[in-house]
């Protein structure tokens, strides 16, 4: 008496030939849920490490999306340098402004704090004798600091393709079966 085992592969042949014409669009989905993680990372560290709250952090930072046709998903740190001001700019009578920096408390002696009439708020110093012009005083800029954290973004992006790209395929496959 002789008994067999047969496996039958024609399901999962069929299925991955399925599976081939939709593997880009679950890349590229894969791909841009991953960007959304390490931004989400980025965003976290960056505020913490300039005592910046998230929502001024995260407006600098861009998500270009990956497409099917174009499987790279990226994040763009933009922007100019941060208004003196975000960083919990202080007047100190007599004595000018202080500032809680990364790099710690600066104090800027001939500096003041003052509302513009279009309603900016901001740290400013007078350039020349007179008592005008006056210059707005900057921190350090978003793009800087996310050089800093580039290897904690890419770490997070790739720990959560690999999760992502099983779980889009798995969605691909029983899309292409139905």
């Amino acid at each position: 008496m002789a008994s067999t085992l047969t496996l039958d592969t024609t399901g999962w042949v069929r299925g991955l030939g399925r599976l081939e014409a939709n593997a880009p669009a679950a890349i590229a989905r894969a791909l841009n849920r991953s960007a959304t993680s390490a931004n989400v990372v980025m965003v976290r560290a960056i505020a913490q490490d300039l005592g910046l709250k998230q929502g001024d952090v995260k407006d600098r930072i861009a998500i270009r999306s990956a497409s099917p046709s174009d499987l790279r998903a990226q994040l763009i740190a933009t922007g100019a340098r941060i208004p003196l001001i975000k960083f919990n700019a202080r007047e100190r009578l007599g004595r000018g402004v202080t500032a809680r920096l990364p790099g710690g408390r600066g104090q800027y002696p001939s500096a003041f704090i003052a509302t513009m009439r279009s309603g900016h708020r901001g740290v400013f110093v007078r350039k020349g004798r007179p008592r005008l012009p006056i210059a707005e005083l900057f921190g350090p800029s978003i793009p800087r600091v996310f050089e800093k954290f580039i290897p904690v973004g890419t770490a997070r992006a790739l720990e959560q393709l690999a999760k992502n790209l099983v779980s889009e395929m798995r969605f691909a496959l029983r899309r292409s079966a139905g």
